[in-house]
């Protein structure tokens, strides 16, 4: 049990030295601009990470999310196996696997959909029927995918050829939870719904992007706690078929969305809450395995994004979590354009991720234009008020330039200035920013 306690100690450490070690990157900057503008549903998700955002901070957020998670995993364990030792191997488990170390640092969406998937599978588990059904809400109000646990627990009870009453008790009050994010997305044309039906499944996949979608579970699960999650799934105890079914689902259903689309190899990461707990019951040789390579693999991405030793052509992890501070010069732009008046700021950028790390670092008022742009947030939306004849400012990386529908109702383009950034010696980011002079006002 001091293996496990250490690898639990080393799991909180590591998501101290990244919280700490990393910049605050466009994902968080963006649910960070939903916390300023409350609401029960956005574009891309429910709105469960701006409230905590909102309570929290940030990176409160996810490390408070992050220590229950871990906290419930324990719960569960020891109820399922019925000793400390078990819930401490599954803690350690938990405490090893990347995607978990992931999502106890950034606040994103899925920092609270796996703390309440987690106390939901627990209580489901425990035929706690209104606490399955809070706690089975507030997953939905964190990530739509929170649906999967409600379809595990089906097909468990299909199994069984038995559904509780208070099952009933249960799924009435999840659905009380989702209601105003259902009827937030049907004042908004269902374009929350309409953007994860086609973000997850819309696009064009194949056997390539289906190869992508296990060396990322490889990577995000752990190279041996994948495997053996799999193993659990179809081989593990009869009596724990609710935890199967909460591990294979959220596998094959974005095992066949990466058939499907490019995803993203995070999507199943609620799977690995049940796994851990089933392999914390397997041969210790394997529990040992599992969570050493787990740690491995975190311990070599945090080497890398607070030391980096290797050289990579795109470097996206790097460049994600560092070099974004420049961006804190647009608050004072008369420093960049000595001809431009102090005054409101107003800064546009081609995509919702810079707009919304412009307005994180700078503390000023962003909007997104550009005919190459992914729709967001920022679309839902007023777009903001720009006086006639005020100055605005357009920001992006790598010299790309204002678009024409900026231009043409500027008086004056003035630029570009480029504020590049190192990390140790590394070029991160290299952003230009022009001047837009006497802009005609509001688009």
């Amino acid at each position: 049990m001091k293996a496990c306690i250490v690898l639990v100690a080393v799991g909180v450490a590591v998501r101290l030295a990244l919280a700490l070690g990393t910049d605050v990157y466009f994902d968080e900057a963006y649910y960070w601009q939903w916390a300023r503008h409350p609401a029960w549903g956005y574009f891309d998700h429910p709105p469960m990470v701006a409230w905590l955002i909102s309570a929290l901070g940030l990176r409160g957020a996810a490390l408070l999310c992050g220590l229950g998670t871990g906290v419930a995993v324990w719960g569960l364990a020891r109820d399922v196996h019925g000793t400390r030792e078990a819930a401490w191997r599954a803690a350690a488990l938990w405490s090893a696997v990347p995607v978990g170390i992931v999502a106890g640092v950034w606040a994103t969406p899925d920092a609270p959909m796996l703390l309440f998937w987690a106390l939901g599978l627990w209580a489901l588990y425990r035929e706690k029927w209104v606490l399955a059904g809070l706690t089975c809400g507030l997953a939905l109000l964190s990530k739509y995918p929170s649906v999967l646990l409600g379809l595990a627990f089906m097909l468990a009870a299909l199994r069984a050829r038995r559904l509780p009453a208070g099952a009933w008790l249960t799924a009435g009050l999840a659905l009380l939870c989702f209601l105003p994010v259902v009827l937030w997305n049907a004042s908004h044309d269902w374009v929350g719904f309409a953007f994860q039906l086609n973000h997850g499944l819309g696009g064009r996949g194949g056997w390539a992007t289906f190869g992508e979608y296990l060396a990322g579970q490889l990577a995000l699960g752990g190279p041996v706690l994948f495997p053996l999650a799999l193993v659990y799934a179809v081989r593990g105890p009869r009596e724990q078929f609710l935890l199967r079914m909460a591990t294979v689902v959220p596998l094959v259903f974005f095992g066949y969305a990466a058939a499907r689309t490019r995803g993203e190899a995070n999507w199943p990461a609620a799977a690995y809450l049940a796994a851990c707990v089933g392999v914390a019951g397997m041969r210790p040789a394997w529990q040992r395995a599992a969570a050493w390579s787990g740690m491995a693999v975190s311990l070599a991405v945090t080497s890398h994004l607070l030391f980096p030793v290797l050289t990579f052509e795109r470097d996206v992890l790097l460049s994600r979590t560092h070099g974004w501070s420049p961006l804190e010069k647009l608050a004072t732009p008369e420093l960049l354009f000595p001809d431009m008046k102090p005054g409101r700021t107003v800064v546009y950028a081609p995509s919702y991720q810079l707009a919304s790390q412009v307005a994180y670092a700078a503390g000023v008022e962003t909007d997104t234009v550009g005919p190459a742009r992914r729709k967001s947030q920022y679309d839902v939306w007023p777009p903001l008020e720009v006086q006639p004849g005020q100055d605005v400012l357009w920001c992006s990386e790598n010299g790309v330039e204002p678009p024409e529908e900026l231009v043409q109702r500027s008086g004056l383009v003035e630029g570009p200035v480029e504020l590049a950034v190192d990390f140790r010696g590394r070029r991160m980011h290299t952003f230009t920013v022009w001047r837009l002079g006497g802009f005609e006002g509001a688009r």
